[in-house]
């Protein structure tokens, strides 16, 4: 056990793993560095955890690794199988590691690390380091310590994202602690006891019932580091290897990706449109592969698969590699005509690769919150309308559209005008009704607002026929001077106010009908609380029919408006008192 090491705390760790083919000596370097730990303590005091895999599972050590260690051995030809792992580092696009020549006591490291080198050169790893080591003798074995250190020293902070374990190894628990032990690369995130994740498209959760790293039990642990999870309620059988665990709510199991492909070389894939196999994570799974154009492609994955944008993995075909890919989109639309697959691959020929809520808000003009998070973008300043983000020039535009369907409204509708709020949001497209209430809002400028479920014209009534309209602008006259003398049949009738042509004002918002021929000015209600939070409460009809200068014929549907509004209680005595939010 390392010096210093406690109960509950372990020091600062870095993951790295190793690749090369089958007799390289690998595992036997990693017990030259470690012993007979999972770990190598490095001369800066740094701890290396240090995933040692056979060469078929190199994938699934990689690509959740912060760095690869490529072992060839000096006395072996570059083989075929070496080609292939370091098909996988390319693929995956591997940027930090570190080249070991064993076996120097065995023959000259020159050839095979020249042919390496080569290998190399077309990837990101052309440049690493190389140390030139014999496990047996211990030659080179102090400066190859020397290279993890500075290797470990300029690996990049983890970053802050929520917890994603690709699972590489699962077996049961003893049979005194049930359930099911599960290993992998914790990249980054906290995990503690007790705490649940959550498990496939299911969202099934599963409970963390004991933690474990470089043979420690601890109560928390935060990545980078090699992890063993006790999860005492579930079965071997609901976690296979290259299932993850996520934090619960904050990824998104997907199954249809936008992705740029990087072809290895000499490998192209213009033109595929067929079945290849994906690895991502400790995953592999059949992919269906559509190239939409140049290196844009669309997979189509068999099972989902919790992922977001600049995720990398790999693209297999029958017997070879044939290319890696980063994932630009996680929510992408469905495509239809040749034309569409061509416009889709031509506008995510300029995407990065590199989450930015910004941009993604601005594509899409309305985005859900938890979808930015998903896709590992941050959530830009925007109006929202609950979980929903709405692009400032997508509100502009939807915002036009809205008024033109009301003024359109009007001039069809004049006795029937408004547009309602079930019909706006059908007609405007829009994905969620919540929608409706920040476009109606913005809209004002436009002439455009909400009265009674409906979205009319500020300008109401302008459609009316000109008898229509000065008929009802003389009752408006009338009731500015008295606001609760609601005009008599007789006066309606004189003034040629049919129901239908009275029914179209108060849609329009220009009357408030009480009750059958009873009608009143549109600020009726704020002018009566006025007046009613003056009286002495409670307050009885008389009271407030006195206080209003009105008849009972007014008062009484008034009041009952009032009650339904929750802005008065009526109280066991027929007593009414303004509510204390209204006072």
């Amino acid at each position: 056990m390392p010096e210093g090491f406690g109960f509950q705390s372990l020091p600062p760790m870095r993951v790295v793993a190793t690749a090369g083919s089958a007799g390289a000596g690998t595992s036997t370097l990693v017990r030259a560095l470690t012993g007979r730990d999972p770990w190598a303590r490095l001369p800066s005091g740094r701890v290396l955890a240090l995933v040692d895999r056979a060469p078929g599972a190199v994938q699934a050590s990689v690509a959740t690794a912060e760095a690869v260690v490529v072992v060839v051995a000096a006395d072996q030809e570059f083989s075929a199988e070496l080609a292939r792992q370091l098909d996988v580092l390319h693929a995956l696009d591997i940027r930090h590691g570190l080249l070991v020549v064993t076996r120097s006591d065995l023959a000259d490291p020159g050839p095979v690390l020249r042919r390496t080198r080569r290998a190399l050169a077309t990837g990101a790893l052309a440049r690493i380091e190389c140390a030139v080591v014999s496990a047996r003798t211990g030659a080179g074995i102090d400066r190859l310590r020397l290279l993890l250190d500075r290797l470990a020293a300029a690996l990049p902070p983890p970053p802050e994202v929520p917890v994603r374990l690709w699972l590489d190894g699962v077996a049961e628990a003893a049979a005194e602690e049930k359930g099911v032990l599960v290993t992998g690369t914790l990249t980054a995130g906290s995990i503690e006891t007790g705490a649940e994740l959550a498990l496939g498209p299911e969202d099934r959760r599963v409970r963390v019932g004991g933690l474990e790293s470089l043979r420690r039990q601890v109560s928390c642990l935060s990545g980078p580091a090699r992890i063993s999870i006790h999860l005492p309620e579930a079965q071997p059988d609901e976690l296979p290897v290259g299932a993850a665990l996520v934090t619960p709510g904050r990824w998104r199991h997907v199954s249809v990706l936008d992705v740029r492909l990087r072809p290895l070389p000499g490998r192209k894939l213009d033109g595929v449109a067929g079945d290849l196999e994906l690895g991502c994570g400790s995953a592999r799974q059949p992919v269906f592969t559509r190239v939409l154009d140049g290196d844009i492609a669309r997979l189509r994955l068999s099972e989902p698969l919790p992922l977001r944008i600049g995720d990398r993995g790999l693209l297999r075909g029958s017997a070879e590699i044939l290319a890696g890919f980063t994932v630009l989109d996680i929510l992408p639309p469905e495509l239809g005509s040749e034309a569409e697959l061509i416009a889709r691959g031509n506008e995510l020929m300029s995407r990065s690769g590199i989450p930015n809520g910004q941009d993604e808000l601005r594509r899409r003009g309305l985005v859900r919150a938890g979808d930015l998070l998903a896709m590992g973008a941050g959530l830009p300043p925007a109006p929202r309308a609950g979980d929903w983000l709405i692009d400032p020039a997508r509100l502009d535009e939807l915002c036009g559209q809205l008024a033109d369907l009301v003024r359109a409204r009007a001039r069809e509708q004049p006795y029937d005008p408004g547009v309602p709020k079930a019909e706006a949001v059908a007609l405007l497209a829009l994905p969620h009704r919540r929608l409706l209430e920040p476009v109606a809002r913005a809209a004002r400028d436009l002439g455009v607002r909400i009265n009674q479920g409906r979205l009319v014209l500020a300008e109401s009534g302008s459609e009316l026929p000109l008898p229509v309209r000065q008929a009802i602008e003389a009752v408006r006259a009338e009731l500015a001077r008295n606001p609760f003398l609601a005009p008599e049949a007789d006066r309606l009738t004189a003034l040629r106010l049919t129901p239908k042509s009275l029914a179209a004002a108060v849609r329009t918002g220009l009357l408030l009908r009480l009750a059958d021929g009873v009608y009143l000015g549109p600020d009726a209600v704020e002018q009566a609380v006025a007046v009613l939070c003056a009286l002495p409460q409670p307050f009885t009809v008389a009271a407030a029919r006195t206080a209003l200068g009105t008849s009972r014929r007014v008062a009484v549907p008034l009041l009952e408006l009032l009650d339904t509004k929750r802005i008065t209680l009526r109280l066991p005595d027929s007593r009414r008192r303004i509510r204390p939010e209204h006072d």
